[in-house]
């Protein structure tokens, strides 16, 4: 009799166990859902108001802005081709050419290449194929990038060029003259002592790329 009571006992706590184990994991779950519901939740407020902010940064800068400028969004940037190219929203249906220069609220990010209708190929400064027409104070060089630095080349030795000083496109070429690009950042000689090499210090940070500017 004793051990028939022992076995009802036994599936009674069985029963039980059963019973609260699925409330409680019905109940873990609710709340885990309403955790994930909140973080997603926060997430994307706060992606909204980062997105709401470069608009009100992007604004101002176009009203403080002398150039004819067309506002842009990023379509597309391939991780493999991370520092060579980005695909904007704006095409030929928005007037966008070749060549156009492409800036951000700082400075210079590229130039316009292959063009759509409805969107555009942006080659980036720090492209492997950059070769833009530059001036440093009185003096021009040629930007280019060289094991992924970035630099200015065909500066003669007595060049008045310091470390510091202002980059800017020179207008020589299709580009327009005196769009920003930078500092320099480190001035070393040739091999043959004979030209000055620039390493640039870039204002864009062309990593963190959100909203830019086509110059039209």
């Amino acid at each position: 009799m004793i051990k028939k009571y022992k076995d009802y006992i036994l599936l009674i706590l069985v029963f039980l166990i059963i019973f609260f184990s699925g409330n409680i994991s019905h109940l873990i779950i609710k709340v885990d859902s309403k955790l994930n519901t909140d973080n997603i939740n926060n997430s994307y407020c706060s992606a909204i108001e980062n997105n709401y902010n470069e608009l009100l940064k992007s604004n101002e800068f176009l009203i403080n802005n002398e150039l004819n400028l067309i506002i842009s969004k990023i379509m597309f940037r391939d991780i493999y081709e991370f520092r060579d190219y980005i695909t904007i929203y704006k095409g030929s249906n928005n007037n966008i050419k070749e060549g156009m220069p492409v800036i951000d609220d700082k400075g210079l990010i590229g130039i316009i290449g292959n063009v759509k209708k409805d969107s555009s190929v942006v080659k980036l400064i720090t492209n492997k194929s950059t070769n833009i027409s530059v001036k440093i104070n009185d003096s021009y060089g040629i930007l280019k990038n060289i094991d992924n630095k970035v630099i200015v080349s065909d500066f003669g030795y007595y060049d008045n060029i310091n470390i510091g000083d202002k980059i800017y496109t020179s207008g020589i070429g299709n580009i327009k003259g005196n769009i920003y690009i930078g500092e320099v950042l480190d001035i070393k000689l040739s091999d043959t002592e004979i030209e000055k090499i620039i390493e640039v210090k870039l204002a864009s940070n062309i990593n963190e790329i959100n909203y830019l500017y086509v110059v039209s």
